[in-house]
């Protein structure tokens, strides 16, 4: 394929005469640029010969021929365009600028994100965070849309090839009840008690919830009867709190409880919800939701993770 005049111009040669119509001298030009004269006279005359005509004339003080005025008024248009640009992608890598678009769980969002999200917005109050609210479908789809940089939540499962999880840490669950409830006054409660107790089932089509169905009929014989399918922790509280239903959720969520709710662990099976991060597998992060993938790795598991 035959090359066209502009691929045998380079940056230099362009910043060489941007110079030079500048300061009216290639002696100014090369101090300017931090280089010798005779480099700037040669990046000069070879512009020329690429493009077949004078671009200067010499003398006493240089002036632009009419073809040199063109390309110098073009050339200082691309190099600001140029400069600007390679100074914006510096900046974000030197995390001075940036975005990150984060795509939550709905458990995961209320309970764990707003120390998450304090602690980064302190440590890069340049950098913009945007937190969006989550079915776990929801998740998958703004990840897939690239409408999101990352996804935080329970386990997605392995039915999208285009995604990669990676594992924070694994809470335990509990069963949370109103506090006049029969069972809220144990420390534990064993798993087959939770036969034909009506549940509420908060964003069903999470995958941890087939982990726990298969767990509770395995090993305690248990079959839950759910009363009542939500999207939002905060109504499955209201549930709780009006008396129609209980529900088994992650013991981070206690940190939202309302003060006449109670947490009572359940053991046999003790039953776990893991939290991981999500990302498309192929697509690189930006600097920004590296560093907040990074923290979340350090500091996103709570302190009372994994007490009973």
């Amino acid at each position: 394929m035959a090359k066209n005049a502009s691929d045998e111009v380079s940056l230099q040669q362009l910043r060489a005469l941007a110079a030079v119509a500048e300061t009216g001298s290639f002696t100014l030009a090369a101090e300017s640029l931090q280089l010798t004269q005779p480099a700037i006279s040669h990046l000069i005359k070879r512009m020329e010969e690429e493009l077949g005509q004078p671009l200067v004339v010499r003398g006493r003080r240089i002036q632009l021929t009419s073809a040199g005025q063109v390309m110098v008024e073009t050339a200082v248009r691309a190099l600001r365009l140029i400069d600007e640009s390679v100074d914006a992608c510096r900046s974000q890598s030197q995390l001075r600028e940036g975005r990150v678009v984060l795509a939550v769980g709905h458990l995961t969002a209320g309970a764990l994100l707003p120390p998450m999200l304090g602690r980064f917005s302190q440590k890069h109050p340049t950098l913009a965070t945007t937190l969006l609210d989550s079915t776990a479908e929801q998740m998958i789809s703004r990840l897939l849309s690239q409408e999101a940089d990352l996804g935080f939540g329970s386990d997605i499962g392995q039915k999208h090839s285009e995604l990669a999880t990676e594992p924070l840490f694994t809470e335990r669950m509990a069963l949370f009840v109103r506090e006049d409830h029969p069972l809220a006054q144990r420390v534990v409660v064993d798993a087959r008690h939770l036969e034909a107790l009506p549940f509420i089932h908060v964003n069903p089509d999470a995958n941890v919830w087939r982990s726990v169905s298969r767990q509770l009929s395995s090993v305690a014989n248990v079959y839950p009867q759910v009363a009542h399918h939500v999207s939002m922790l905060s109504t499955a509280f209201g549930l709780i709190q009006a008396g129609a239903g209980v529900a088994l959720l992650p013991r981070y969520v206690e940190v939202l409880m309302p003060g006449n709710l109670r947490a009572v662990a359940v053991t046999r099976p003790t039953l776990e919800y893991p939290v991981v991060a999500v990302r498309l597998a192929k697509h690189p992060l930006s600097p920004a939701a590296l560093a907040f993938l990074a923290m979340a790795r350090q500091h996103m598991k709570p302190a009372r993770a994994g007490k009973p």
